[in-house]
């Protein structure tokens, strides 16, 4: 039995992720009503900030509404940027991931999500920082948007932001639990701080009021960036994905292709080390399909050895969301 399955097992350390999972709540109380009560200070910029958040951990489409965002604002002639943490770079401090002539890193100092979205927009600038209120300061400085879009910003509240867009990810009604015992940041009463809430794979009646509706594309890039049919590719093939909820996008390519002979899952923002490369190494089929996430990550000479494809996902913003940017940020 290896060590994670051990300790997920014995009972002693159950009562440790417990007596965690209070302290933890007690400490994320006390934050909030430190900034409701103003004992801890907000910094505003003069330029309107919308954050993207969520109250669990990972998967519920925060990075794909983000993107969904910046194409919303590039369509109506607005210049946005994006800031985010950068979570599980290799570098510290501030990092200009790209600015108005393209990307500027790599994706080891981006960050997995930054680079994409600097990938995917050209000419849109994209900052991480673990200080938000010193990376917004710096695109107000630098750059002069519209907007900026705050990546995974709802806990993150020192940096005032002028609309809060929460996902919520699972059912309400459920009972949850605090971080390490269960997977909330905070408790779910903490979603009234929110401005809009959107809703993101826990329907199977789809609202377009509020659900985050996710649509893979039906074309797959290659090593060299060539887009080819989906529908092109035959034969037995696997799908991998560093996520933190991957069985959603599994089941969602097994609709549009065909059932995969084999899946892997690996951490939420894998580095894909060595120990990663040899999992799907040791496997045998004529293909594999991955998301753009996991795909910026591999060396391209890895993807042409084993026919490694990703493929896009994009989402439509809900139109709840839709009539409050129009009335606020055209």
């Amino acid at each position: 039995m290896s060590l994670a399955n051990y300790l997920h097992t014995a009972p002693w350390f159950l009562l440790v992720r417990v007596a965690l999972s209070f302290i933890y709540g007690s400490l994320i109380s006390l934050r909030n009503q430190a900034y409701d009560l103003g004992l801890l200070k907000t910094y505003p910029i003069k330029t309107p900030v919308i954050s993207v958040g969520n109250i669990s951990t990972g998967g519920s489409g925060k990075t794909i509404l983000v993107q969904a965002l910046v194409e919303h604002f590039l369509s109506i002639k607005k210049t946005p940027a994006v800031l985010s943490r950068g979570y599980g770079r290799s570098s510290k401090g501030l990092v200009v991931v790209a600015d108005n002539s393209g990307v500027k890193t790599t994706v080891k100092d981006s960050g997995d999500e930054p680079f994409l979205i600097a990938q995917n927009f050209s000419g849109v600038p994209v900052v991480v920082s673990e200080n938000r209120v010193i990376g917004a300061q710096y695109l107000e400085d630098n750059f002069s948007p519209d907007v900026v879009i705050l990546d995974d910003g709802f806990q993150h509240r020192r940096l005032h932001r002028d609309l809060d867009i929460v996902i919520i990810d699972f059912l309400i009604s459920q009972k949850q639990r605090l971080l390490p015992w269960g997977l909330l940041r905070e408790t779910a009463g903490n979603i009234s701080r929110a401005d809009v809430v959107v809703f993101s794979k826990i329907s199977t009646q789809e609202d377009v009021e509020t659900n985050l509706v996710f649509e893979l594309d039906s074309d797959v890039n290659d090593h060299l960036g060539n887009r080819l049919p989906l529908t092109s590719l035959g034969g037995d093939y696997g799908l991998f994905a560093g996520l933190g909820k991957p069985d959603h996008f599994f089941n969602q390519l097994e609709d549009i292709h065909h059932p995969a002979s084999i899946k892997i899952s690996f951490p939420d923002h894998a580095q894909y080390t060595e120990l990663h490369r040899s999992e799907i190494e040791s496997n045998t089929c004529a293909y594999w399909i991955t998301t753009q996430k996991d795909f910026i990550k591999l060396d391209p000479a890895f993807c042409e050895e084993h026919r490694i494809y990703s493929v896009g996902v994009k989402t439509i913003i809900p139109a709840r969301l839709l009539a409050h940017l129009k009335q606020h940020f055209n």
